[in-house]
């Protein structure tokens, strides 16, 4: 393989098998809260949770295939895994209860998070080290192109179809994720019949942490706490100040800008070094915060101006961190440490996604939505701070 060739045969099915397993995901996401007041009577509180339990499967998926990815072997695995996603997307079409369903949810997290943690590991094999975080940038663009692709694609068809028009829909996802990543030819993490030298962090909870990538981890479950927040209240948010015009198009100008901004902030990452970016997002991230909060109190001449800005800047501040403290994690790991870092990471973000909404907007009922994202502010100087400590300063005078 030409080492600076960034997008090489086994690169490109990996990010593409992953969008269509990611595809699955979001297709339910956004549907399942309204499928399950409807199928099983319940409120909108449990509906809710039915979509977002999977978020604890996908934390257990991703941790458990982190622990024993060198142990199964990651093309073993990856088969494994894809098939079980294609058999739980046809256990969709079977009649259930309300307990049923919640525990189909649990194991598709699961699959979920496992598939996620193979492509996101396995990718790294293929991606020539001085272009890493660049190549991470692109692979991420699946998952980008997984949210807004999934709802556009999903609520249209029950829509047309019903509810099982989405799962047939779902189920070939699923079926074109399992055969592409079939092709892709998968490194073992480890040498083969090589020993390893057991040390503390291969027992008890660092079996499946790995403790060298748990700042990082600290610094984006902070962000990510902010971000959930503002996906899942933005809308009520926006409503609130007359302007819920502005949601979607929030989300749009998200979605383009990120686009661009992932590979252009690797490139820069690998050429500049790590400070070069991470410095500059986070005051971006928290002027996005600040525009967001002075969008409610600012004359409503300045408001819809003041949240196409937020939306700018999240791209920029969030949209960045994301896969930059990916990249700064597996930058310098050894090989057979990347699926544990990896689950490791994301575990952290999958936690952040589900508690944000409800710590932060405990804080919107007390203190109101402005107040909320003024008071997100902290949680990203927190963030920073942990960031900078672990890793930040050593950074800046190594490179000195």
């Amino acid at each position: 393989m030409n080492r600076e060739k960034l997008f090489n045969r086994d690169f490109i099915l990996i990010t593409i098998g992953g969008f269509f397993s990611a595809l699955v995901v979001y297709s339910f996401l956004t549907t399942l809260a309204v499928y399950s007041m409807k199928t099983f009577g319940i409120g909108e509180g449990l509906a809710g949770f039915t979509a977002s339990i999977t978020m604890i499967g996908s934390i257990i998926g991703r941790l458990i295939t982190g622990a024993w990815e060198g142990r199964i072997g990651r093309r073993r695995l990856a088969i494994l895994t894809t098939v079980f996603q294609i058999a739980l997307c046809l256990i969709y079409f079977v009649p259930m209860g309300i307990g049923a369903f919640f525990v189909l949810r649990v194991f598709s997290g699961i699959m979920t998070g496992a598939i996620q943690n193979i492509t996101a590991s396995a990718v790294i094999d293929f991606i020539p080290p001085a272009r890493r975080a660049e190549g991470i940038g692109y692979n991420s663009l699946s998952f980008v192109a997984a949210v807004a692709v999934g709802p556009a694609i999903g609520l249209p068809v029950i829509r047309e179809w019903s509810y099982t028009g989405l799962w047939i829909a779902c189920l070939a996802y699923a079926v074109a994720s399992a055969v592409i990543l079939a092709l892709v030819r998968f490194k073992q993490p480890r040498p083969a019949g090589a020993r390893q030298t057991k040390t503390p962090e291969d027992t008890g909870i660092w079996r499946i942490f790995e403790k060298s990538v748990l700042p990082l981890a600290f610094m984006i479950v902070l962000v990510t706490i902010c971000y959930t927040t503002i996906i899942t209240l933005l809308e009520t948010y926006t409503i609130g100040i007359g302007l819920a015009w502005t949601a979607p198009v929030f989300f749009i100008i998200y979605s383009c800008i990120v686009v661009i901004s992932r590979p252009l902030s690797g490139r820069l990452i690998d050429r500049r070094g790590e400070n070069f970016v991470m410095v500059p997002v986070n005051i971006i991230y928290i002027g996005c915060l600040l525009a967001l909060g002075f969008a409610g109190v600012a004359p409503a001449a300045y408001a819809p101006a003041l949240i196409i800005a937020a939306a700018v800047m999240s791209a920029l501040g969030y949209g960045v961190l994301l896969p930059s403290g990916q990249s700064i994690a597996v930058k310098h790991a050894l090989p057979h440490a990347i699926p544990k870092i990896i689950a490791t990471y994301f575990s952290f973000f999958d936690v952040g996604m589900a508690v944000g909404a409800f710590i932060l907007g405990s804080v919107a009922s007390a203190a109101g939505f402005s107040n909320m994202f003024f008071i997100s502010v902290v949680f990203v100087l927190a963030g920073f701070a942990i960031y900078w400590r672990s890793h930040g300063r050593r950074h800046r005078a190594a490179s000195n």
